[in-house]
C-alpha cells in the first residue's frame, strides 16, 4: 500500500545533529543567516572525508521530512489572514509558480540547448522556493507581518503547485501520451484533490481533539495528521504536499483554537516548532554535502545562464502578475515586489526533485549541474544579500512605542490566561501540585519581566501615556 523508505543512517544522523547544533551555538555571534550557515558547514566539511559521504535521498526528503516543514508552516499560519491575502497568494501561488516554469523552461531551451520537453521539466523542478532564511531574516529586521504572510504563505502552495507541474511533464518528456486538456485536467484534479482529502483529515482530528486534554496524545495526534494526509494523499494519487498544508491548515485554525487548553497549544507548538528546527538543520546540511560533489567550475557560465534563467522567470512571474493583483485589492506596493522576486531561494525541493529523475532521462547530467548550481547561487548570492535589500528598500520595522506596548500587554494577557489554566488543571487534579508550582514559577518570571519593561516603557515616553489616558476616557 504504501513505499517502505530504507537506508537511513542514524549513526549519520546524530553527527549531523551534532553539527546543526555547533552551527547554531557559532551562529550567534556571526550574521549570516543560519539556514545559509549550514550549507556552507556542508559545504565545508564534506570534501574533508571527515563523515562519510551522505546522500539527499529524495524518498526520504519527501516521505520523513517534508511533512514536519509544511505541517509546522501551516499550523502557524491563520486561515483569517490568508483569507484577508487569498488573491495575492493563490494568484502567486498558481499562475504566478506555473508561468515562472513556462518561461524558465522555454528560455532553458532556447539559451541553454535543452530540448524544449527538458526544458520545462527544468523550469517545473526549480520553481519551489525556500522562504525559511528569508523569513527568518524578517523576523530580525520586523519586516511587516503581511509581507511575511505573503511569502510563505506563496512558498508553501507554491511547492505543491511544482510538484504536480514537474510530475506532469516528466511523464510528458519521458514520451507519455498527455495532450494539454487532460494535463490541465490532471493538474486541477490533483490539487484540489489533496486540498479536499487534507482538510477532511484536519477537520476529523480537530472534532477529535476536543474529546480529551492530554498533550501528549494531541502531539501524537497532530503527528499523525501530518503523515497521514502526505502519504493517504499519494496513495490516492492526489497532491501529497497540498494535503499537509491544507490538514495544518485547519488544525491550526480550528481545532488547536477550540479544542485544545492553552497549556496544550504551548506544549505542541513547541514541539513542531523543534521538529521543524531539526528536519531544517538537517536538510540544509545535506544540501551543502550534495552541493559539494560537483565540480562547478569548468561549467561555471552555464551556471549563471542558468541562474539567469530562473531569475528571469522568477520576475516575470513576480512583476507581471502584481499589476492583476493590485487591480484586484491585492495592494503589492513595487518595493514588496522586489523582496518577493529577489526573495525566491531555492533549497533542498528542486535538488531531490532532479536527484529522483530516472537515470535514463534526456540530458539528465546536465539538470543536476544546473539545478545543484541554481540552488548554490541562488542561497549564497541571494540569501546573503536579502538583509541589505530589505534596508535599502526602508522595509525594516523600527519599533515604536505604541506597537511595543501592545505586544507587552499581549503577551502579558496570555501568561495571565495560561496561569488560570494550570490553577484549573490543578485543580481538577490533572496535574501535580509540584508540576503546578514548577511551571508557575516560570510563569511568575516571564510576567515581571514583562512588566518592568511595560513600566519601563511607559515612564520613558509621555505621548504613550496621554494616547492610553485618552483611549481611557473614550471608552469609560
Amino acid at each position: 500500500m504504501f513505499a517502505v523508505v530504507t537506508g537511513f543512517d542514524f549513526t549519520a544522523f546524530f553527527w549531523l545533529m551534532v553539527i546543526a547544533t555547533m552551527v547554531a551555538m557559532i551562529g550567534r555571534y556571526i550574521r549570516v543567516p543560519y539556514a545559509l550557515a549550514l550549507v556552507i558547514t556542508g559545504l565545508i566539511i564534506a570534501p574533508t572525508g571527515i563523515l562519510p559521504q551522505i546522500h539527499l535521498e529524495p524518498q526520504i526528503l519527501f516521505t520523513i521530512f517534508l511533512p514536519p516543514l509544511l505541517f509546522e508552516s501551516a499550523i502557524n499560519m491563520r486561515i483569517s489572514l490568508l483569507r484577508m491575502n487569498w488573491r495575492s497568494v493563490s494568484i502567486y501561488a498558481l499562475l504566478g509558480t506555473t508561468v515562472s516554469a513556462l518561461v524558465t523552461g522555454y528560455l532553458a531551451h532556447r539559451f541553454l540547448g535543452l530540448p524544449l520537453e527538458v526544458g520545462l521539466v527544468f523550469g517545473a523542478l526549480i520553481a519551489p522556493t525556500d522562504p525559511i532564511s528569508v523569513i527568518a531574516i524578517f523576523k530580525q529586521l520586523g519586516v511587516g507581518k503581511r509581507l511575511s504572510l505573503i511569502m510563505e504563505a506563496e512558498s508553501l502552495f507554491n511547492d505543491g503547485v511544482a510538484i504536480v507541474l514537474f510530475t506532469l511533464l516528466v511523464a510528458a518528456a519521458s514520451g507519455g501520451d498527455l495532450s494539454v486538456i487532460t494535463g490541465v485536467k490532471t493538474f486541477f484534479t490533483v490539487v484540489i484533490g489533496g486540498a479536499a482529502l487534507g482538510a477532511g483529515i484536519g477537520i476529523v482530528a480537530s472534532r477529535l481533539t476536543r474529546e480529551f486534554n492530554d498533550h501528549l496524545l494531541e502531539i501524537m495526534l497532530t503527528t499523525i495528521v501530518a503523515f497521514a494526509s502526505y502519504l493517504l494523499a499519494e496513495w490516492f494519487h492526489v497532491s501529497g504536499v497540498i494535503a499537509v498544508v491544507s490538514a495544518g491548515l485547519v488544525v491550526g485554525s480550528y481545532g488547536m483554537q477550540t479544542g485544545m487548553s492553552a497549556t496544550t497549544r504551548l506544549s505542541v507548538n513547541s514541539f513542531w516548532e523543534y521538529a521543524a528546527f531539526l528536519v531544517n538543520s538537517i536538510v540544509f546540511l545535506l544540501v551543502g554535502f550534495e552541493v559539494s560533489l560537483i565540480n562547478f567550475f569548468p561549467k561555471i557560465g552555464i551556471i549563471l545562464s542558468g541562474a539567469l534563467v530562473v531569475l528571469i522567470g522568477r520576475a516575470i512571474s513576480i512583476y507581471g502578475l502584481s499589476p492583476l493583483i493590485n487591480r484586484l485589492g491585492g495592494n503589492i506596493p513595487l518595493s514588496w515586489q522586489h523582496v518577493l522576486f529577489w526573495g525566491g531561494l531555492r533549497g533542498a525541493i528542486p535538488m531531490a526533485l532532479v536527484l529522483g529523475l530516472g537515470k535514463d532521462f534526456p540530458n539528465r547530467s546536465d539538470l543536476v549541474l544546473l539545478t545543484f548550481g541554481v540552488v548554490l547561487f541562488s542561497l549564497l548570492a541571494q540569501g546573503l544579500s536579502i538583509r541589505p535589500l530589505l534596508k535599502k528598500l526602508s522595509l525594516t520595522g523600527v519599533k515604536n512605542p505604541q506597537s511595543e506596548h501592545g505586544r507587552l500587554a499581549s503577551e502579558i494577557m496570555a501568561i495571565e490566561a495560561a496561569q488560570k489554566e494550570l490553577l484549573r488543571l490543578k485543580d481538577r487534579k490533572a496535574l501535580s501540585v509540584s508540576g503546578y508550582e514548577k511551571i508557575s514559577a516560570e510563569y511568575n518570571k516571564r510576567l515581571a519581566d514583562l512588566e518592568y519593561s511595560l513600566n519601563l516603557l511607559n515612564e520613558k515616553d509621555d505621548q504613550l501615556n496621554q494616547t492610553q489616558e485618552n483611549e481611557a476616557w473614550r471608552m469609560a
